[in-house]
């Protein structure tokens, strides 16, 4: 049975998205919308917080609560996802080349420390949760609109910055830390990513000027590697954990055709409806 606040958030989700109540709208105070519903302050809050969660509205101190502006609304900024390269080194994708790197709140724009690497980072460079590994965090954004930025944490594995130890400094050259690794094995590197999705934690929700709550990062996780050569085998020198806000920012990538699916096509034989697993 469905509760009586999950029954007032689906009604005003409803007239959210069908306009009644517009972008940037209050919503009535909180004990206008109890009496209409016939409910408590404390269902009503209850109703209200599915929706912040939702990220369709959020509250204002002192002024109430507000409709915010749905993903849904927003035209996003397609990031195409292929390393570019200019006169200052490598980027990743034609939208963000006049990006630069931005001032943390102390001033420093690339903090680089020796700290435990989380797990799921650990797995992709093989070495054990929590293992201190250098890391070199930074803000990039586009210096004219405040709100397109991303955090980029570089996690740098320990066999690389024992062969240049460049690496775990603030100040890497011109051209950056892939121009120091190429120079030094005399070969290009490779990439690849893989794109998710997770709630911010609070600090990475400021950094990012979005809200704490109902709208999720788009996590970007590239891997960086040396590629295998002779008997030498495949090694990752760096995974670089980038984030942004999910509200602004969309991936865009082509879908290029398989082996199996190279043109032209072999006539279908089978029913997709009726199929099994085992066809």
């Amino acid at each position: 049975m469905t509760a009586r606040y999950e029954e007032i958030a689906r009604d005003l989700r409803e007239q959210i998205v069908s306009g009644e109540f517009p972008p940037g709208s209050a919503l009535p105070l909180m004990r206008d919308m109890g009496a209409s519903y016939e409910v408590s302050d404390i269902t009503m809050r209850k109703a209200l917080a599915v929706l912040v969660r939702e990220g369709l509205v959020e509250s204002r101190r002192r002024s109430g609560m507000f409709v915010r502006s749905h993903p849904d609304r927003v035209r996003l900024t397609v990031r195409q996802r292929a390393v570019e390269r200019d006169e200052l080194g490598y980027y990743s994708g034609a939208e963000v080349k006049h990006w630069r790197a931005l001032p943390h709140p102390d001033g420093v724009r690339t903090r680089v420390a020796s700290v435990p690497v989380p797990a799921d980072v650990a797995d992709l460079l093989g070495v054990a949760p929590g293992e201190e590994l250098t890391v070199r965090r930074r803000i990039v954004g586009d210096p004219e609109r405040e709100e397109h930025r991303q955090l980029a944490d570089s996690w740098v594995s320990a066999w690389i910055t024992a062969e240049l130890p460049i690496l775990a400094t603030d100040d890497t050259g011109l051209g950056g830390m892939y121009d120091r690794i190429e120079e030094w094995a005399k070969r290009p590197l490779e990439w690849r990513e893989e794109v998710s999705a997770r709630m911010p934690s609070p600090e990475e929700a400021d950094a990012l000027l979005m809200p704490r709550a109902g709208v999720p990062l788009l996590r970007a996780v590239r891997i960086t590697v040396l590629p295998a050569k002779g008997r030498q085998p495949e090694r990752v020198v760096e995974v670089q954990d980038i984030r942004m806000s999910s509200e602004l920012f969309a991936v865009g990538y082509p879908l290029p055709r398989g082996r199996s699916a190279k043109w032209p096509v072999p006539a279908a034989s089978s029913d997709y409806y009726k199929a099994t697993s085992a066809e």
